[in-house]
This record gives structure tokens, C-alpha cells and sequence, in this order.
């Protein structure tokens, strides 16, 4: 900057001088006596501006340009002319006396505006001081102040509440907030100089320490001793504060670059520290900030101290309620045992009073029962039921009223006296004796019993019996078991017939492949639903008992609400078939014929609804596959048949009888579609000879080369009208095929190819030999296939382009002619492409050696290959 300023200022003087000799030479006539008046002026600029030097330098330029200009002989320096030479020195005088003033004037005024900018620079910085030293003191101040607030605010508190949680917590927020410091803590010691922080308050972006159970290894007993001698540490950076590698590694972990920590204490103790950690980078800790600190640090030690009195307080009102609740409870207790023992001795009283008039009542009760006896004898010898009456401590019948005989097959009295078990039925592995002590445990233990039992008559012949028993106290015999029998065989026998019927249901619903299901026409529950359910639903049958919705849930949203209208009407019928769609928890969709019938009571009432739903996806399949293969035979059919039917029909109307060139034209279009129409029947006839296993494949052992060699003769005529060529690469391998069937299958591939391949290119065949199977390829350089459709030209009627049938011909039934029969021999066929480039067409046959259906299916891997 300095040298560029300097070059201005000579840049001044010369340009200042040229302009000086540019005016005197255009006013020469005007000044010719004062030829000098522009130059001063020059010189006063060029001094002025750039100081003393450039003006030397104006000087010098201004008195050889007068010489050189001005005075003559004019255009060269120097002269001989006295007065010339005086004129000369004049001017140089006084240019160098205009030279030396201008150019004090102009120092003077330089020094002059330093003199200024330094006497404001040294205001303005006094001033600074002044206001920074003012703006201190305040801030001093308002700190001070600030601080005594905190620490007066805080005995206000420890004076007002007495919940030391709150009082700490207000306190540890209050001075992170005024130290503007990341985290405050206090921390509570242990026994062992272990401890745990209490009470935190953390800015949100540091690490939170509550409750963090603290062990520093580093503190022992010598470096506690200084804190409870009242030691306050402040640690502008752990890194340069002389600790311990381990204490630092210890403070690193809490995220603490620098610490303010304080004792507390109560009484002679050190129960812990308050500490201030900055977190974010060093900090150099003011001694009013550690004042602070301190002062506060005392005043948690009252509050701690407060607290502990007032816990001990509460611990003795406690205590001394407790000894008051506990006074009066034994004296309840004496009360209440005083009104026991009264009140055991009114009970003894009317104890005796009781008895005495129990005794009276016996005997009364005693008559009562005798007269009841008889009349249950009248009772129970007119029952429709039989009863008996046996001794439980010997199992004897001691009594049998008239159907029990008549049902066991007795004769009146006969069973009197006898054992029980003469009337059980037994088997090998059952005896009288386990049959009579089941009863008689199961009597005994519930006082009374109800049960089936199979009994045996007097001829040996089983029956049913539903027998209730119960124990009852006979004034001759004692504890007696009175059995009341009921016939039920018939009804067992239909009760068996039942399960034999439910269970032939059973089998047949759980082993049928569609569901059969059946709900409750009242509360819409599902009441039972065949296992087939979780197979075509693949959702759980128990998840539908409890959840009837679920099965909503399954149905196709598209289906849905017209299903859901078709149920209303199911209400009310019981009857409908309907087909709907199911989407299952895999994602696949599958197609469901579901039809329902009424299940009706003796009323006529509608009370169940059952019925079959079945999985129809493959027929629904099959139907849109026969719906769209009509649909393309009758459009593949009406084509070449419209042409025939359009070209017969000019040849009738005669207006080429005339023209015999297009007579012919005409009859050709009718050859043409007409042997496109048979290569159509007879492509759809072999395709479905071929996928209903009605076509029958004579395999044998085939040489690859001969195979390939027979269908290039049938498509050479074709390959030579477009002068493509062949190359065949020799092979030696053999196939277990049917030798018609896979020339067919190269005569389409090869027929393809040449379709699509451009003149004068040439196909290429190959064979590859692999472990069991042998791969044929077949590639040509025609326009190629798009990816989309390496798959789909496999289908029938499929073309790459539609109007390939019109421009090559052909039926768009050749690729699954060839599929059907690569299929049948258990290969696999497949395309490769690349558009612009060519096509290979690959499939694979299998080896004399692996010839059993299904292992050449292998194939799969030869795509990689």
C-alpha cells in the first residue's frame, strides 16, 4: 500500500506538469509574459498533495518543459540568452520557495490532524475505561446483591418449609441459574467415602448424575480430611489442576472439565458436598462466586440440620402416639374380656335351660319320626322308582321295596339280607367291592351323591341305572344308604347311538377339504367350524369361536359390503350361495363359494344356520383361463375366416372374372388363411393333447446331433429364401426323449429365429453336456425380446408384438407347444434376450441315465450355468 501511494504521488507531479505545459501552450498568446503562472499553480498541487519530494520532483519537470516549450530556441533543452537564463532562475526560485512552503503548509496541517485523531483516541479510550469501569462496579454490585438475595431467599425458605427435598432442589436450581454454570449437585457420602447424589440440577444437554450411586476410588480418608476441615476446591480446568490421572479419568466420566465444590456439613461432620460443574469447556471461578458457594453451602447444612430435628420430633410424636394407641387398646381388651367371661356365663345358663327343653322335644321328635317311618314304608312301596336301603358298616340290604325287585329281577324279600354287590356289575379289572367303596366314599364325603352306574340282574343280564344316594339315620339299623334307582338303558342306548353319530359327523367335517361351519342364528356365535377353516383361512378356529368378526375381517375389502348385505338376508332365511373373495394373513387371495341352510325346531323356528364354504381359486383360475382362451380362438379363428369369407365373396360377385391377376390374388388370400386356419386347429389340438396327457411321448435313447440335424433340414428351404445360414457345433451327447416331439419343439425355435433374424445373419446351435442333463441352445440375431415378456411369450396366443401374426404369421401357439413338451420329458425351457442384439432360447432334456419322471426337472440350475 505504502509503494502504491508513493507512485500516485509522483503520478500526480507528472500529470499536474503535463497539464501546466498543456494550458501554457494553448494560452501562450494570452500569457506570454508570465509563462511560468501554470506551473506554479502545478507545483502547489503536486506538493500538496504528495509532500515535498513530488513537488522537487514538478519542480525540475516544470523549469526543463519552459526551457524545452517556451523559451528559444524552442524543441531543445538549453540557451544562450542572458535574459532567457534570468527568466529561467527566476522561475526556479520562486517554483522551490512555492515548493518549500507548500510543503511546511502541508506537514503542518498532516501533524496537526494526528495531533487530533490521537487526542480523540486517547478521549475515547479514557472514556472507555471509564464506562467500562463504571459498568463493572454496577455489575459487582448487582452480583453482590444478587447473591446475598439467593442466600437470604434460602433462609427464608429453610425458615418457612421444612421439606428439605424442596428446599435443596430450589437451591441447586436457583445457583446453576446464577452461576450460568451446566450442572449443580450435592452429594451425599456413605461410610467408606462412597456416595450418592441427592439432589441435581443439569442443563438438558448434559449427562444427568441423579441418582447415581458414586464410588471415586481415588478419595480415601486423606482426601476427605481437608474438606471437613472446611477445604473449598476450585478447578478451572481438571486437565491443569495438578489432580490425579485417576480422579480425571474419574471426572471425565461426569462430562466435568471444571469444578466449584464446597463441604457440608452437620455438626462435627461432613455429610457431603455441594459442587458447581461446568461442563462445556474451563472456567475461571470468581472469588464472589466462591463466597456464594460457601454461604450456601452453610446454609444447607442448617437445612439438613433442620430437617434431622424435625424428622426426630416426628419419630417421637410417632412413638408416643403409638404408646397411646397402644394404652388404649389394652384397656379394650380388659373391657372386652370382662364382657366374654360375662357373657360365657349367660351362656352356660341358657345352656341348661336348652337342654332340659331339648330332652322334652326328643321324645315328641321320636314319636313323630315312628309315625313317619310307617308312612314313608306306605310311600315307597307304591314309588315308580326302586329303592333299597343298605347298612353301611356291612354293606347288607336291609330293605328293597317292590320295583327295585321287579327291576333287579327278585322275587319279594329275596334281597333281604344280602350283600350290595349282588346287584353290581363287575369286570375284570373292576370288582363289588371297589364299586361299593367308590359309593360309599363319594355318599360319605358330600352327604349325598347322584350317579350312573351299570347294574346286573338276577339272570345276569347288565342294565343302566341313574341312582341318587344319600345317607340317612334308620332307628333300627342305624347309618343307612338310601338308594333311589331309575331304569336307563334305553336312554343310554340313545345317548351312544349320539356319539356314534356326532363322531361319523366329526370325522367326515374335519376330513372334508371345505369348511363346514354352523352359528346360533340368535347370538351370532360361531358354534362349530371344521378344521379345513385354518387351512384355507390360515387363521385360528378358537380365534373365531370368540371373535364371530374375524371372519368379516378376512373378506376382501372390494367384497365386503356386499357380503354384509347378503348376511342380513342369511338372518332371516338361513339360506344363501354366494362367492366372495378372502385375503389371507400371507397376502394371497383366494376365492370362496360359500352356501348356508336353515336349521329349524320343532316349531319351525330358525335356530342354527350351517353351512359349506369352499376354496374355488382354481376353478375361478381355470374359468378365467377358458373365458380369455375363447376369447382369443374365436378372435384367431373370425381373422383368417373374415379374409377367406371377404375374398370368396369378391371372387362370387364376378368383378374379377375379367382380371385375372387379381382372380388369383384373390384365391391366394383364401389359401393363405385357410392353411393359417388348419396350423391353428392343429396347433391347439397337439397343445391340448399335450397338457391332457392324451398325447403319448415314446422316449428312447437319442443322439442331440441327429435330432438338431433333422428339424434345420425342415426350415432350411425357409433360412435359404433369406440367405441365413446355420452353425451347428458338434456334439456327442444323447437324450432320453421322444425324438417327433423334440424335432417339433427345434423346428418352432428354429422357425422363430428365422422369422425374426435380419438377412444374411446366421443362427447358432449348440449343446452342452451337463451332470445329468444336457442343455440345447439355439440363439439368433434378430431384434430381441423386452424383459417384461421373456416369461409371458411362453403363454398361448402370445406375441411380442400384435401385429406379428399379420407381418411373420404364425399361430402364437409354438412357444407352448414347445413348454408342454419340454414339460412332459421334466425339463425346463426358458429365454434370455437382449434388445437390438438377439435372442438364445435355452431347455434341457434328460440323460439315458436319469430318465425316471420328475429328476429331470433339475434344469432349474442350468439358467446360472
Amino acid at each position: 500500500m505504502i509503494g502504491n501511494s508513493q507512485l500516485l504521488n509522483y503520478g500526480v507531479a507528472i500529470g499536474s506538469t503535463a497539464i501546466a505545459i498543456l494550458l501554457s501552450l494553448w494560452l501562450e498568446p494570452l500569457i506570454s509574459r508570465t509563462i511560468g503562472a501554470f506551473f506554479y499553480i502545478a507545483i502547489i498541487a503536486s506538493t500538496w498533495y504528495g509532500g515535498f519530494q513530488p513537488g522537487i520532483v514538478t519542480v525540475v519537470l516544470s523549469t526543463l518543459a519552459i526551457d524545452y516549450f517556451l523559451i528559444p530556441p524552442r524543441h531543445q533543452l538549453g540557451t544562450n540568452q542572458p535574459e532567457d537564463i534570468l527568466r529561467l532562475g527566476l522561475f526556479l526560485l520562486v517554483a522551490l520557495i512555492i515548493n518549500l512552503v507548500t510543503g511546511n503548509l502541508q506537514y503542518s496541517r498532516q501533524k496537526i490532524h494526528q495531533l487530533n485523531q490521537q487526542l480523540s483516541q486517547e478521549n475515547a479510550e479514557q472514556l472507555r475505561i471509564t464506562l467500562d469501569e463504571r459498568k463493572q462496579a454496577q455489575e459487582t454490585l448487582q452480583q453482590q446483591f444478587e447473591q446475598q438475595r439467593l442466600v437470604m431467599e434460602m433462609s427464608q425458605r429453610i425458615r418457612r418449609s421444612l421439606n428439605l427435598q424442596d428446599i435443596l432442589q430450589t437451591t441447586v436450581d436457583e445457583v446453576r441459574h446464577f452461576l450460568e454454570c451446566d450442572r449443580v449437585t450435592i452429594f451425599q457420602f456413605y461410610p467408606g467415602w462412597g456416595g450418592t447424589i441427592v439432589i441435581e440440577s443439569v442443563a438438558p444437554e448434559w449427562m444427568p448424575l441423579l441418582p447415581l450411586q458414586i464410588h471415586d476410588p481415588c478419595i480415601g480418608e486423606e482426601n476427605v480430611e481437608p474438606f471437613k476441615q472446611g477445604l473449598v476446591t476450585a478447578k478451572t480446568d481438571i486437565y491443569t489442576a495438578g489432580i490425579s490421572p485417576c480422579h480425571v479419568e474419574f471426572l471425565e466420566s461426569l462430562q466435568v472439565r471444571a469444578n466449584l465444590v464446597v463441604p457440608v456439613s452437620v455438626g462435627d461432620e461432613l455429610w457431603g458436598l455441594l459442587a458447581a460443574h461446568q461442563c462445556r469447556g474451563p472456567r475461571e471461578w470468581q472469588s464472589s462466586e466462591i463466597s456464594l458457594l460457601r454461604q450456601l453451602g452453610a446454609q444447607v447444612s442448617i437445612a439438613i440440620q433442620q430437617a434431622a430435628l424435625f424428622k426426630q420430633l416426628q419419630t417421637e410424636l410417632t412413638e408416643r402416639k403409638q404408646a397411646e394407641i397402644d394404652l388404649q387398646q389394652l384397656n379394650a381388651e380388659l373391657e372386652q374380656r370382662v364382657q366374654e367371661r360375662t357373657a360365657q356365663l349367660t351362656e352356660t345358663n341358657d345352656r341348661l335351660q336348652k337342654t332340659v327343653i331339648e330332652q322334652q322335644q326328643t321324645q315328641l321328635t321320636l314319636l313323630e319320626q315312628a309315625q313317619m317311618l310307617e308312612l314313608q314304608a306306605v310311600i315307597t312301596r307304591n314309588m315308580g322308582e326302586g329303592i333299597c336301603l343298605v347298612k353301611i358298616d356291612s354293606g347288607t340290604i336291609v330293605y328293597a321295596n317292590p320295583k327295585f325287585e321287579q327291576m333287579f329281577g327278585y322275587n319279594s324279600s329275596e334281597l333281604n339280607g344280602q350283600h350290595v354287590s349282588i346287584v353290581n356289575y363287575v369286570t375284570e379289572s373292576v370288582t363289588t367291592k371297589d364299586v361299593n367303596q367308590a359309593i360309599v366314599s363319594a355318599v360319605l364325603q358330600n352327604t349325598e351323591a347322584t350317579y350312573e352306574v351299570q347294574n346286573v340282574k338276577k339272570d345276569g343280564t347288565p342294565f343302566w341305572s341313574s341312582v341318587t344316594t344319600s345317607v340317612f339315620r334308620h332307628p333300627d339299623y342305624g347309618k343307612v344308604l338310601v338308594a333311589v334307582h331309575q331304569d336307563i338303558t334305553e336312554r343310554k342306548g340313545i345317548e351312544e347311538a349320539l356319539r356314534e353319530s356326532e363322531e361319523k359327523f366329526r370325522q367326515l367335517a374335519e376330513n372334508i377339504q371345505a369348511v363346514f361351519w354352523m352359528t346360533d342364528n340368535q347370538s351370532q356365535q360361531v358354534l362349530y367350524v371344521s378344521n379345513a377353516y385354518q387351512t384355507i383361512w390360515q387363521r385360528s378356529c378358537e380365534k373365531l369361536y370368540h371373535n364371530y368378526s374375524d371372519w368379516l375381517d378376512a373378506i376382501h375389502p372390494e367384497d365386503r359390503q356386499r357380503v354384509e348385505i347378503e348376511l342380513i338376508e342369511q338372518l332371516r332365511t338361513g339360506q344363501y350361495d354366494k362367492k366372495y373373495r378372502i385375503i389371507r394373513p400371507d397376502g394371497s387371495i383366494r376365492w370362496i363359494r360359500d352356501r348356508a341352510f336353515p336349521i329349524k325346531n320343532e316349531l319351525g323356528e330358525l335356530v342354527r344356520i350351517a353351512g359349506i364354504a369352499e376354496d374355488i381359486t382354481e376353478l375361478e383360475q381355470i374359468n378365467l383361463i377358458k373365458s380369455e382362451f375363447i376369447g382369443i380362438v374365436s378372435h384367431e379363428l373370425r381373422t383368417p375366416l373374415t379374409a377367406i369369407r371377404a375374398a370368396l365373396g369378391l371372387l362370387q360377385t364376378g368383378i374379377y372374372d375379367k382380371k385375372p391377376d387379381k382372380f388369383k390374388r384373390m384365391i391366394e388370400i383364401a389359401a393363405i388363411d385357410s392353411d393359417r386356419l388348419v396350423r391353428l386347429v392343429n396347433d391347439i389340438l397337439d397343445l391340448e393333447r399335450l397338457e391332457s396327457d392324451r398325447a403319448v411321448l415314446e422316449k428312447t435313447t437319442c443322439n442331440a446331433a441327429d435330432l438338431i440335424q433333422q428339424a434345420v433340414a425342415v426350415v432350411q428351404a425357409i433360412a435359404n429364401q433369406q440367405n441365413i445360414t446355420f452353425k451347428i457345433h458338434p456334439t456327442n451327447a444323447q437324450v432320453w426323449a421322444a425324438a417327433d416331439a423334440i424335432v417339433q419343439t427345434l423346428t418352432n425355435l428354429l422357425g422363430n429365429a428365422i422369422k425374426f433374424s435380419p438377412a444374411d445373419s446366421t443362427i447358432t446351435l449348440s449343446v452342452q453336456q451337463q451332470t445329468d442333463r444336457v442343455l440345447f441352445q439355439i440363439t439368433d440375431r434378430g431384434r430381441g425380446i423386452p424383459a417384461d415378456k421373456l416369461e409371458a411369450i411362453f403363454g398361448r396366443f402370445q406375441q411380442v408384438d400384435a401385429s406379428d401374426s399379420r407381418t411373420k404369421g404364425g399361430t402364437g401357439l409354438g412357444l407352448a407347444i414347445c413348454r408342454s413338451i419340454i414339460d412332459r420329458h421334466g425339463g425346463q425351457i426358458w429365454a434370455e434376450s437382449t434388445l437390438g442384439v438377439g435372442s438364445t432360447f435355452f431347455f434341457t432334456l434328460p440323460m439315458p441315465g436319469n430318465s425316471a419322471e420328475g429328476r429331470g426337472a433339475g434344469g432349474q440350475g442350468s439358467r446360472g450355468e
